[in-house]
């Protein structure tokens, strides 16, 4: 096959891929990890069984990959919201409102989703805690977008990355609680100045 016949193949694989993806990310929201079938999956996204049984052949390998797909589209997200937002104060709480969006969304919703699933699956547990540290690596990514490199430079200031992550992360549970948006929006909105307080004024040396 000619390079040039190629990559138009190369490029349906693909296409087809993150269709595979991302509704395996929607039935996962929707239906929970038991209720997951690929049958489902392939249904979803259009796909035959035979196309998605060539990408993905297990369940587990593909709930995997769509952690991984969706961890990665958060992570490039926060790139281009950021991209052209100046350094200092500003782009700190930029960088705030989108980590609040994000661990609002759907990655942190299939993360709880998949860890509470993994209590009585062994494999998936495993596969959970791989996908963790791979956010994990994600997250210093974050980190490295927001201040630049070197940071944190001190102990002082990688507490307080870790109390604000903590905040965000506690907020955005809510939603998955069942409490309103509004009334967490609300909420955010009272404590992202307190954050941007401990974060931006320490590490900008702004008052």
């Amino acid at each position: 096959m000619s390079l040039s016949a190629e990559r138009p193949r190369q490029a349906r694989a693909e296409l087809t891929r993150r269709r595979l993806l991302d509704a395996a990310v929607d039935e996962l929201l929707d239906r929970g990890y038991g209720g997951l079938t690929t049958p489902g999956v392939a249904l979803r996204a259009g796909v035959s069984r035979g196309a998605q049984q060539n990408h993905f052949r297990r369940k587990i390998d593909l709930v995997g990959d769509a952690v991984r797909h969706l961890a990665q589209r958060q992570l490039d997200d926060l790139h281009s919201r950021l991209r052209d937002v100046p350094d200092g104060r500003e782009r700190v709480a930029a960088a705030l409102d989108v980590l609040f969006d994000q661990y609002s969304g759907r990655l942190f919703a299939v993360v709880v989703e998949l860890s509470l699933a993994a209590r009585g699956d062994p494999e998936l547990r495993e596969v959970i805690r791989q996908e963790e540290r791979n956010i994990s690596r994600n997250m210093y990514e974050t980190v490295i977008t927001i201040f630049g490199p070197g940071f944190p430079e001190t102990a002082e200031a990688s507490a307080r990355w870790t109390v604000v992550l903590s905040a965000i992360r506690g907020l955005a549970m809510l939603k998955l609680l069942g409490h309103t948006v509004d009334s967490v929006d609300r909420q955010w909105a009272t404590t992202r100045p307190q954050l941007l307080s401990l974060l931006a004024d320490k590490h900008t040396g702004e008052d």
